[in-house]
């Protein structure tokens, strides 16, 4: 198998363990207030968005742009399929309880809070000139001034 998409699975398995986890807590802790549900769900959402920041960093520094979009893309991509298709499943409930609304609106809120973190992270190595294109233009830079000047000849 290949280790590009070993990481992006093991991420994305990563990813939906947190929403699993967040998932079964509500469910044993018997948690019925409001403010506690939102908070484990908050919780949960914000530990997804630091680790795809995270990785957004990590992969910013070793693969060029169109690698980290893609491959962070099919991040996002599983872990909102997962967490909306499986995560019911693991507490008991059906996935399509709530009925298609939902679902779109589920799907586009972990998508978008999946990819917005990874692209975060990404934007944190570039302005600190640390992503791999800005390495790449510092290694030529360093080799281009080390070079000698040549004679003109006439």
């Amino acid at each position: 198998m290949n280790k590009r998409w070993l990481r992006v699975g093991l991420l994305a398995l990563g990813l939906f363990a947190v929403n699993v986890i967040a998932r079964v807590v509500t469910e044993v802790g018997d948690v019925t207030e409001e403010s506690t549900l939102d908070l484990i769900a908050y919780t949960g959402l914000g530990v997804v968005a630091v680790g795809q920041i995270v990785a957004g960093a990590w992969w910013a520094v070793r693969y060029p742009f169109v690698r980290l979009c893609f491959d962070l893309g099919a991040v996002a991509l599983a872990f909102a399929f997962l967490s909306i298709f499986l995560g019911p499943l693991f507490v008991g409930n059906s996935p399509f309880a709530n009925g298609p609304e939902f679902i779109v609106g589920q799907f586009l809120l972990l998508f978008g809070v999946a990819l917005g973190a990874a692209l975060l992270g990404f934007a944190t190595m570039v302005a600190l000139a640390k992503d791999w294109k800005s390495q790449g233009l510092r290694r030529y830079e360093k080799s281009y001034y080390r070079r000698p000047n040549r004679a003109v000849r006439g």
